[in-house]
């Protein structure tokens, strides 16, 4: 069973605190940690765009 993270880190994004491991902002930041909102309301949106914009130019990611 995996330990709980009770570590307070501030999300790379919008500085905002937050607790537990947090999400991986990669594309929209390269390091650091993101909180849940950033996660669902910047990062993963931009990762579907990418992911948009790589099948209009044919090619495979």
């Amino acid at each position: 069973m995996m330990e709980k993270n009770n570590k307070e880190t501030a999300c790379c994004i919008c500085g905002m605190k937050f607790t537990g491991y947090g999400y991986n902002p990669y594309p929209v930041k390269e390091e650091g940690r993101c909180c849940r909102l950033c996660n669902y309301a910047v990062v993963v949106p931009e990762r579907y765009r990418r992911h948009l914009e790589n099948r209009k130019q044919g090619g495979h990611e």
